[in-house]
This record gives structure tokens, sequence and C-alpha cells, in this order.
């Protein structure tokens, strides 16, 4: 009995065993078969031979990246992954996978307008040389033919300024054709003016255009009327000598280039002006031609104001300089606002810049003035006598003396604003440094204020009436400017 059981136990466990192995035999075989799906990875442009299949087609997932013939013929066309499958009545049953992958040198290039330096029109033909197209088939074309054009060997000819694409289709050697669109700037060096004007005496840095930054050589066609002072690959600096016209000429990158440079000698008609406020009047440049732009400016519009034709308006009592730029010269015309009175003294005085000596002896003389009967003669042409009614001027001392115990003085402490000043105020030098000489405040000698810093004055210096940029009054130096 108990043998019995033994051998019914015996078989039971055998049978369960048995049935754990067949399980286990159908899981190994399952995974056999899945083992059996074969996996290609592809390149771009090859290929591979599919078996011949009795019945049924092949069939891909993605037909983007690839493609397969009737006689099972697997193109590979996108880089991606596909499943390739029998496609039968009864079933479809996966065959392989296949990934098709990218040349790994020609998918990373990349072009953009930095690339490559432009190209300039006279430099001749040139090439784009990238490493990695050497050996591989590649066909060139242009986008643009009026900028460049481009032969089956990749050369290209610069035809017209500007920006086109040169396009190549490269073949690798798996047969996978990979296309780019390089940009080429093509350049046409260029003076940045054909033509120009250039004042006497002035210099000028004329622009190059559009170069490469290769060597430049310039020229001059006549060096006595325009010559080259320094030059580099992308400019000249010229100076203009005296009045005429030359032709400038650059060479650079193959290409000649050319300026022509007329000079002018752009003068002021009259450089100084003595108005009353609220009076027009215009100011004139002569030695232009018509080729020469004039661009005007007021040193100060509170003073006078300025077209851009040259007529100033005159608003208040003052002085301003009224700016003229022209053919690279700025010309300045110094404008005094003031008094009738004032105005016609100045005026006087004008008249006789560089045409009268210095004499104290003969001060009362025809064309012949010291420092005092200058400025009493100007005021008393305009109706107004300094000090007194004489035939005979009252000295620079006494002048001061009279207007000073008048009130009619500018007031100042250690310097004279020169907003405070009045073209027409006459400047009494002196003072506490100034040698003793008996008379009030050291007071020596005498002018008469136009504005903008001057003094136009009889002067012994140089034996003349002249004008004399004074700038900065201290009251050291100048202890009274008097106001008639």
């Amino acid at each position: 009995m108990i043998k019995t059981r033994r051998k019914h136990w015996f078989i039971a466990w055998f049978g369960i065993i048995f049935i754990l192995c067949m399980a286990s035999g159908v899981q190994a075989q399952a995974a056999s078969d899945q083992d059996e799906i074969i996996k290609y990875c592809l390149y771009l442009g090859q290929t591979v031979q599919l078996p011949e299949i009795p019945e049924g087609k092949w069939v891909a997932d993605n037909e983007k990246v690839v493609r397969i013939s009737e006689k099972g013929v697997v193109s590979a066309l996108q880089a991606g992954k596909a499943t390739v499958s029998i496609r039968t009545e009864k079933e479809t049953s996966v065959y392989c996978k296949i990934e098709v992958r990218a040349n790994e040198i020609l998918s990373a290039l990349s072009f953009n307008d930095k690339s490559y330096p432009p190209h300039a029109i006279g430099a001749g033909t040139f090439q784009i040389k990238v490493a990695a197209f050497e050996g591989l088939q590649c066909q060139w074309s242009s986008e643009n033919t009026k900028v460049a054009k481009v032969g089956k060997n990749g050369m290209i000819t610069p035809v017209g300024a500007g920006k086109t694409y040169i396009l190549v289709a490269v073949t690798d050697s798996y047969g996978g054709t990979y296309r780019y669109r390089i940009p080429v700037q093509i350049i046409n060096p260029h003076f940045e003016e054909k033509k120009m004007n250039l004042a006497k005496g002035c210099q000028t840095t004329l622009l190059l255009l559009d170069t490469t930054g290769g060597q430049a050589g310039y020229s001059s066609s006549n060096a006595s009327i325009v010559s080259i002072q320094t030059y580099n690959a992308y400019g000249v600096t010229l100076k203009a000598h005296k009045e005429g016209t030359a032709v400038v000429t650059a060479m650079v990158d193959g290409m000649t280039t050319t300026c022509t440079v007329t000079v002018t000698n752009p003068k002021l008609k009259v450089k100084y002006g003595f108005y009353q406020t609220k009076k027009g009047l215009q100011v004139k440049v002569t030695g232009t031609n018509s080729h020469s732009v004039k661009r005007w400016s007021s040193g100060n519009s509170k003073i006078a104001t300025v077209s851009q034709k040259g007529n100033v308006r005159t608003k208040k009592k003052g002085s301003t300089v009224i700016f003229c730029n022209v053919d690279g010269k700025v010309l300045k015309y110094y404008l005094a606002v003031s008094t009738k009175k004032a105005v016609k003294a100045m005026r006087y005085g004008y008249k006789r810049i560089g045409k009268a000596h210095y004499s104290q002896a003969r001060r009362m003389s025809k064309k012949l003035f010291d420092c005092s009967s200058f400025v009493y003669r100007c005021y008393r042409a305009a109706g107004k006598y300094l000090v007194r009614k004489t035939s005979w001027a009252p000295v620079a001392a006494e002048i001061a003396k009279y207007y000073v115990g008048k009130g009619k003085y500018v007031k100042a402490s250690g310097k004279y604003n020169p907003d405070k000043l009045r073209p027409g105020d006459l400047i009494c030098f002196g003072g506490k440094k100034a040698r003793r000489n008996g008379r009030y405040k050291r007071i020596y000698h005498i002018a008469m204020y136009i504005g903008n810093g001057k003094t136009m004055e009889s002067s012994s210096t140089y034996n003349n009436v002249v004008i004399r940029d004074r700038d900065i009054f201290k009251k050291s130096d100048v202890p009274v400017v008097a106001r008639p």
C-alpha cells in the first residue's frame, strides 16, 4: 500500500516537472523567434536586397525613410527608422527593422554669411573650398547669375556687386545626396564719392568702400593741387593746396576707381557785422561753385538766428558767431548786436582797420590815432561825444573816470562775465599790476569791445587800427569797462 502511494506521488511530480519544462520551451522558442527579426543600418543612398518571398509583398511603415521596389530592393531616403514587413492576405509579419543614418561629416556642415570673406569683382575667379567635398561628386549652380556665375568645376566668376547663394549638391560614396546653399558676397571697391569739393588749405579723408582690405595704391593727377598725405586699405587723406581740379585714383582688389576733386577757395565777403536788434541781413560767401553745400548755424540763437540760406535775424543785444561749413572749411562771421550809436561807432572804426597809423603827437589828424582818440572819434562819428565836446580827445583814464562817476560801467569781481559785456563798451586797461603813471586806476590803454571776446583798437604795437582777440577780461587787468 505504501509502495503504491510512493509510485503515485512520483508520477504526479514527474508530470508537473514535464509541464513546466514544456512551458519553458515555448518561452524559449518565442524568444528565439523575436531574435530572428533582422536589423539593418544604412546610410543615405545605400540599398539592400531582401530575399524573394513565395507570396505577399514587402511593405514599410515609413516610406519617407525607405523605399522598397517590387523586386525587394530597399533604398535609404532619409535619416530615421522604419520597419519592413511581409504582407499576405492572411497576415502581416515583421521581417526587419532598418535605421537610416546621414553621413556624419556632410550632415554636420552649415554655412552662413560669415563663412567666407567677400570677393571683389576685379579680383578674378575663386573657388569655395570645403574639405569634406574633396573626392565627391558635386553639382554647382548659382541662384543669381547677375551677381556670380559658377562652372561645373565650382569656379566662381564675380559679375556684379551684391549677394547670392551658390547651390551645391554633393553625392557621397554611399550614394546619398546632400544639398547646401552657400552665401557669397560680391563687392565693387569704389570711393565713397565720384566728385567732391575741398577748400584750399583743408584736408579730408576719402573712404574706399566695399573693399576686402587688400593692399591699395593711390595717386593724384596733380599733386600741386591735391596731394596724398596718408592712406591705407580703406581710404586716403587728401590735402588741397590751390584752386583747380585733380583726379585721385585708387587701385585695389584688381579694380581701379577714381574721384575728381575740385579745390575751392571759400571766403566771407565780410567777416564782421554790427547791427541793432530785430534786423535782417545775409552773410555772403565767395569762392565756391555750384557743387558747394553750405551748412549754417548760430553760436547763440538767443542773440541771432540763421537760415540755411545764410539769412540772419538779430534778436537781442550781445554777440555771437554765425558759422558756415562749406567744402570742409568752417567760416566764422562775428556778429555784434547793440544800440544804434554803438553800431555806428563800431562801423566807423571797422572801416579803418589796417588803414591808419598810430600817433600820439598827431592823434587827431586824418588816418592817425592813438588809443583814446580812436574810440573818441568813433563815437563822435555816431553823434556822441565821450566826456565832452572837444577838438582834442580826452585820454583813456579821463574817459574811464568820467563814466564811473556817471555810474555807466560794468560791474565785476574776479573777471567780467562775457554775457554782461555789450558791443560798444570801452575796455580800459590798467589796474594794480600796471606801472604807476599818476592816472586814474593806472589806466594806460583803451579799446572798443566788439563782442565775441574781441576788441577794436588803435595799437602802438601794430602801428595800426586792428582787431585783437582778448578772450577773457580780468578785473586786475581791466579796472573799468565803461558803457557810454
